[in-house]
C-alpha cells in the first residue's frame, strides 16, 4: 500500500487551525487526530468525537478558542463587497444565492447552510451581516466539517437546530409554521439518528450525553411525531421546538418512561398519550 505524502507545513497548520475551529481541539490533540487520519479532516473530526479524552481537553482550553475573531476581520472587504446589496449594508437574498453557487451549496436542501447562519449570526434566512463573513476559501473548506458537526456534536446541533427557529419565523410570529417545522424535523433528525457518534445520543438521568449511542426513538418514532403535529395542526412553539429534542433524547423505547410530572409541553404530553395507543396497538 502507498504512504500518503506529508502536506506541506503551511497546509498543515491550515488544516490544524480549521481543525481547532469546528472542534475546539487543543494544538496538540489537533496535530495528533490528523496524523492518525492521514491530514484527512473529516477523518480527524470522526476521531474527535470518538475521543473522550480529547473532547475533555477541549472543554477545558474552551476560553482559548475566542481568539481566531482578530483574523477573521482582516478578511471582510474583498468578499463583501462581492456579494452585498447595492442599497443595504446586508448580503440579502440575491447575493445569498450567488454565495450558495459560489460555495457549491444546494440552499434548498443542504443543512449546513443553516450551520453557516448560525456561526455567522445571521438573523432570518438569507441575510447576513458584514461582522459574519469571513473568506469564501475559508467558509468552502469548512463546510464538510460542519456536516458532520451538526450530526454528530449534540451542543452544536442544539444550537443550529434552535437558531433554525428563529431563522424561520415569519416577521412578528412568536410560532413556527406547521410545514416548514415538518420539513426540517424530517430534515435535521434522522442523519443525526443514524449517525456513530449521534448528535442526538441518549442523555443519562442528569442530561448529559452518554456513551450509549444513538437514542431509543427512531425513524418510525419522528414519522409518528409528524403523524400526530399534522392531525394537531397548530403552529409550533418555541418552547415545543426546543424541548422535543431534549425529550427524544431522553425517552425510552415504548415511551413508558416518560414523566408527565416534568415541565413538557403540553403538546409533548399529548403526543406520548398518541404514541403509547399507537405503539400497544401495533
Amino acid at each position: 500500500m502507498l504512504k500518503s505524502k506529508t502536506p506541506s507545513a503551511n497546509v498543515q497548520s491550515t488544516t490544524i487551525a480549521s481543525l481547532r475551529s469546528i472542534t475546539g481541539a487543543t494544538q496538540t490533540d489537533a496535530q495528533k487526530l490528523l496524523k492518525k487520519g492521514n491530514w484527512n479532516i473529516e477523518r480527524a473530526i470522526d476521531y474527535f468525537y470518538s475521543d473522550p479524552t480529547a473532547q475533555a481537553n477541549a472543554n477545558a482550553s474552551s476560553s482559548s478558542s475566542i481568539s481566531s475573531a482578530a483574523s477573521v476581520e482582516k478578511k471582510l472587504g474583498q468578499i463583501w463587497e462581492k456579494y452585498k446589496d447595492a442599497s443595504s449594508d446586508l448580503i440579502t437574498i440575491d447575493g445569498t444565492m450567488e454565495l450558495c453557487s459560489d460555495l457549491d451549496i444546494d440552499p434548498e436542501n443542504d443543512l449546513v447552510m443553516f450551520c453557516l447562519a448560525t456561526d455567522l449570526g445571521s438573523k432570518s434566512l438569507g441575510e447576513w451581516s458584514k461582522d459574519g463573513v469571513d473568506s469564501l476559501e475559508s467558509m468552502k473548506a469548512q463546510l464538510p466539517a460542519l456536516r458532520k458537526k451538526l450530526i454528530m456534536d449534540p451542543e452544536y446541533f442544539k444550537k443550529v437546530y434552535a437558531h433554525t427557529f428563529t431563522l424561520s419565523l415569519r416577521p412578528g410570529a412568536r410560532t413556527l409554521e406547521l410545514e416548514p417545522a415538518l420539513s426540517y424535523w424530517q430534515a435535521f433528525i434522522p442523519p443525526a439518528l443514524a449517525s456513530n457518534p449521534s448528535a442526538l445520543s441518549s442523555t443519562s438521568s442528569k442530561g448529559s450525553p452518554s456513551s450509549k449511542g444513538p437514542p431509543a426513538f427512531s425513524k418510525a418514532d419522528l414519522d409518528l411525531w409528524c403523524e400526530f403535529m399534522k392531525e394537531k395542526g397548530k403552529a409550533v412553539s418555541k418552547d415545543t421546538w426546543l424541548l422535543f429534542i431534549d425529550f427524544l433524547r431522553g425517552v425510552d423505547e415504548d415511551f413508558k418512561e416518560h414523566d408527565e410530572e416534568a415541565a413538557w409541553p403540553s403538546t409533548i404530553d399529548a403526543f406520548v398519550e398518541y404514541a403509547r395507543e399507537k405503539k400497544a396497538s401495533a
